[in-house]
């Protein structure tokens, strides 16, 4: 895969959970994730397909999936912080 376009979705991803951050813990926790950040959540999608990821989207969404998992592990663990 293009290394920019991953690079791209990290970015976007690590300032998704830089600015949703207690928002993303509810939504884990509470299974309303998607409810509680569908605006964000669409406007991170928009930012990604703008600058260079449009066809690219699974890029995005895999790397959004893998760090939403390894922030639920670590709630489930009791090391929210």
């Amino acid at each position: 895969m293009n290394e920019k376009i991953e690079r791209l979705a990290r970015t976007i991803v690590a300032d998704f959970f830089l600015y949703n951050q207690d928002k993303i813990d509810r939504g884990l926790l509470n299974d309303t994730f998607f409810e509680l950040l569908g605006s964000e959540l669409e406007d991170s999608v928009k930012f990604f397909e703008e600058h260079g990821g449009k066809g690219n989207l699974t890029v995005f969404w895999d790397t959004l999936f893998n760090r939403l998992m390894q922030r639920e592990a670590k709630l489930i663990e009791g090391g929210a912080a």
